[in-house]
């Protein structure tokens, strides 16, 4: 009788829940059946009831309901929504759009250059002309030959090129004459400018991209701009993603538009949940951040902050406490005291996020790194008694065994953010590390030991055809194809890292999981990942069927195009 009495009561509560809502906001409950349906990594349910953009119940009696509808899943899987919870999609659109230039082949000037020589004509007069993704094996050789021949291909024109890292550019001497960059013009801390001859070669490496980032992206047309979010929000949608945690910037420097954002979510034209970042660089840059507490949406989120500890990994910049094959430490763009200035003192930077309560993302490669970040946090939770922010860690490479268990103790104010389709990329590290290649990524020693673990992309670094999930879930279970290197994850880690610990690295309680109260955020894939061999997985298997946010509908694989 007791269990009887109380399931009628949980119906009562659910109808009473949602005809409280204004009227303008109900909506005809939905009952998702017939399926495998996972409520988070682990636990699965027989049906879904979700109403007013939430989940109100599962396992429910639907003739207790009336105007139901039910929604057939006629054997598929659904899951709690996917978040990419590292990734540039809002700043590289525009990148990706036509009247960009695609350098993904170009591995030296020339290339660049005829390139550029190309398009140009194509290119609107005298707009800032981008382009991305050359690379280069040794950046520090770039010259005066290579500046002429990018300035010969694009004119007077201003050209910010980036390479397929995100930690360095090349720009031509129209772009140096807009952004008044001088050969007297000192690099920020972490940062080289190209200078041969005591005159500028064009080329801007780690922090120092800033200083032509930061003026040249406030030029970039809002237009395009908000095509390129678009298309690539779309784009993210349509492979199961519910969410991102958008960096809005990079080593390049900041492009933090959510206006852009809220338009499209007021257009109805927004297919996830975006949560946004604040990049900055030094301590009195901090506060800059608050502008934007207090305005989120449904859909746009303002995560936190965003700091470079260290440089880029896959050119041998992570900061380790042991010297790469290249004779050095890495990179730092913060340091562990007063050494550089009290600017660039990651403890005072700690103390002052955690002051202002606000969360941090911290790009971290190398152990030396991390334990500068470990050692800030515990001061000031020694001082302060307990932390009362999000930390996320979103590489972790090279954390040591003695880091993994320091990271323990500090619970969930200190979660991270990896990403498996490294494994895939990085093949050539041991140029620049040696045999300790081998030990930059210990994803699943992380998991093992209690640690929060998102799972990301890191696009644009890592490539579109590696953001999948289902191609993240056949890189993660096999370790890369190389498990004698990799540990391989298990299903459930995948989807874990992808939904409920990808949310934890916003701080949010209302996604990651569909329990009772959360926003239905859902992702819904032909056949289970558990019922799937690992070689048979594929960017179109399991396919993708419909995506959800707040109980809507954003992608349909049977819509017609």
């Amino acid at each position: 009788m007791l269990e009887k009495f109380i399931k009628a009561m949980i119906v009562v509560s659910i109808i009473i829940n949602i005809f409280a809502q204004p009227a303008m906001a109900r909506e005809t409950m939905k009952l998702f059946t017939n399926g495998s349906i996972y409520i988070d990594a682990v636990n699965k349910v027989d049906n879904l009831l979700i109403a007013n953009g939430a989940v109100q119940a599962y396992n429910i009696n639907p003739s207790k309901f009336r105007n139901l509808e039910i929604i057939d899943l006629a054997g598929a899987a659904l899951y709690p929504g996917f978040n990419d919870s590292h990734v540039h999609l809002f700043e590289t659109g525009a990148f990706f759009m036509p009247s960009s230039v695609n350098m993904t082949k170009c591995f030296d000037s020339a290339s660049m250059a005829a390139e550029i020589s190309k398009r140009i004509k194509e290119l609107p007069a005298g707009k800032l002309i981008l382009g991305v993704g050359f690379s280069l094996r040794d950046y520090d050789r770039w010259n005066l030959e290579d500046l002429k021949k990018i300035d010969d291909a694009s004119g007077g024109t201003p050209v910010f090129l980036g390479d397929k890292l995100g930690h360095n550019v090349a720009v031509n001497s129209a772009a140096m004459k807009l952004c008044a960059i001088t050969p007297q013009t000192k690099a920020p801390m972490g940062g080289k400018i190209g200078v041969e001859n005591e005159k500028l070669t064009g080329m801007f490496r780690e922090s120092a991209m800033t200083l032509v980032g930061n003026p040249l992206f406030a030029v970039i047309d809002k237009e395009l701009l908000k095509q390129g979010a678009q298309m690539l929000f779309n784009r993210w949608a349509a492979m199961g993603y519910t969410a991102v945690v958008d960096l809005m910037g990079s080593a390049g420097g900041r492009v933090i538009r959510p206006e852009i954002l809220r338009e499209l979510e007021a257009e109805g034209k927004l297919p996830l949940r975006v949560n946004y970042c604040f990049t900055f660089s030094r301590l009195g840059e901090i506060e800059k951040a608050l502008e934007y507490v207090g305005k989120d949406t449904d859909l746009i989120r303002f995560l936190g902050c965003k700091i470079f500890v260290d440089g880029a990994f896959a050119a041998g910049q992570a900061w380790t406490s042991w010297k790469n094959k290249q004779g050095n430490n890495g990179l730092y763009y913060v340091y562990n005291d007063d050494s550089f200035g009290s600017e660039y003192n990651l403890n005072r930077i700690v103390e002052k996020l955690e002051e202002l309560g606000l969360n941090c993302h911290y790009h971290i490669q190398g152990d030396q790194g991390i334990e500068t970040l470990l050692n800030a946090l515990d001061a000031v939770k020694a001082k302060n008694g307990a932390l009362k922010c999000v930390h996320t860690i979103i590489h972790v490479a090279f954390p040591r065994k003695d880091q993994i268990e320091r990271m323990k103790k500090f619970g969930g104010h200190l979660v991270t953010t990896v990403q498996p389709g490294f494994w895939e990329v990085e093949d050539d590290m041991q140029y620049y590390y040696g045999d300790n290649a081998a030990l930059a990524y210990p994803v699943k020693d992380l998991i093992d030991a209690g640690i929060s673990t998102g799972i990301s992309t890191d696009f644009s670094v890592s490539p579109v055809e590696l953001s999948p999930p289902q191609t993240i879930m056949k890189t993660a279970v096999t370790g890369g194809g190389h498990p004698e290197i990799h540990k391989p994850l298990s299903v459930k880690e995948v989807v874990c890292g992808l939904s409920k610990a990808s949310a934890a690295t916003t701080a949010a309680r209302d996604t990651g999981t569909l329990k009772r109260g959360n926003k239905a955020d859902m992702v819904i894939f032909e056949r289970d990942f558990h019922q799937i061999p690992a070689e048979k997985l594929s960017i179109d298997n399991p396919k993708v069927l419909s995506t959800w946010v707040s109980g809507r509908k954003v992608y349909d694989a049977g819509a017609k195009k």
